[in-house]
């Protein structure tokens, strides 16, 4: 049902006009500023009615139409497919716990594009996370007080439009977004500016956050996390913890299996086209 132009009326935000309905987001102009929604039943009941007495009669008969058959389909693939992956992966696991010595350093290895398919990205938030969420990007200096630059902050040029990014926050995916454009310079926004951390210049990429209902501890995925992570520059350490920075790099298949962790958590986002793209490859 295509509601665009239709008015409906949020708990919190009042009063607005649907501007955009696509992929299973609703963007609703409202007085303050533009909100993204996911389009499911729950969010629908807890935070909107329209205006239409029969847009909203359409609207909940669409609801109750849903099968849940389709969504968990989704899932049983997912299932299906990291059955197949994780008894081939095994003597890698084995191999690398086995043979990693205490002074052995790691090697670099920068992710490859894959033409056609977007990269995946964890970012560690922590303090910004709200105001970034907020705000709808993810932004870093382009260098520190000492004058020099990090690589988990130029690391937001890589960025292209339609990649993927996990925002993790408080040892949790707190949320997953897609970038909506390219990297550009940009000045600090003015609400990280109570932090009082950073330099002005800086890097920005919008993007559009999808918060989760149900969060994921990526503790519980420390053995992926060890076997899949255990090069330079890995969003996490030889422990499965969180490296100290801001942007890296994220593993296609540690992506896959967080993101069928998130759909099982999160099922209405198995409606969502980015999210169904990269469990099914």
């Amino acid at each position: 049902m295509d509601l665009v132009g239709k008015r409906f009326k949020h708990k919190v935000f009042g009063v607005g006009v649907v501007s955009a309905h696509e992929k299973g987001i609703l963007t609703i102009d409202f007085p303050a500023k533009p909100i993204m929604i996911v389009y499911n039943e729950e969010n629908y009941r807890k935070f909107l009615v329209a205006e239409d007495s029969e847009v909203e009669a359409a609207i909940l008969q669409e609801f109750a139409a849903l099968k849940e058959a389709k969504q968990q389909q989704v899932i049983n693939d997912m299932l299906a497919k990291q059955k197949k992956v994780e008894p081939k992966a095994e003597p890698v696991k084995t191999k690398v716990t086995s043979s990693i010595k205490p002074a052995a350093k790691k090697v670099a290895i920068k992710q490859e594009r894959i033409p056609g398919k977007p990269q995946t990205y964890f970012v560690f938030q922590n303090s910004t996370f709200e105001k970034e969420s907020c705000g709808g990007y993810i932004w870093a200096p382009t260098s520190g007080r000492d004058g020099n630059s990090r690589h988990f902050w130029t690391r937001l040029t890589d960025i292209r439009p339609g990649d993927i990014i996990f925002h993790g926050y408080r040892t949790y995916v707190q949320a997953i977004s897609i970038a909506r454009g390219a990297c550009y310079e940009c000045n600090q926004p003015e609400e990280l500016r109570t932090e009082d951390q950073w330099e002005q210049e800086g890097w920005r990429v919008d993007c559009e956050y999808i918060v989760l209902d149900n969060p994921i501890k990526t503790s519980n995925y420390r053995e992926d996390i060890l076997r899949l992570c255990n090069v330079k520059y890995a969003p996490f350490d030889k422990d499965g913890n969180g490296n100290m920075g801001y942007l890296f790099d994220l593993n296609r298949e540690l992506a896959q299996i967080f993101m069928g962790a998130i759909v099982k958590a999160n099922k209405d986002l198995a409606d969502v086209d980015y999210v169904t793209k990269l469990l099914r490859e």
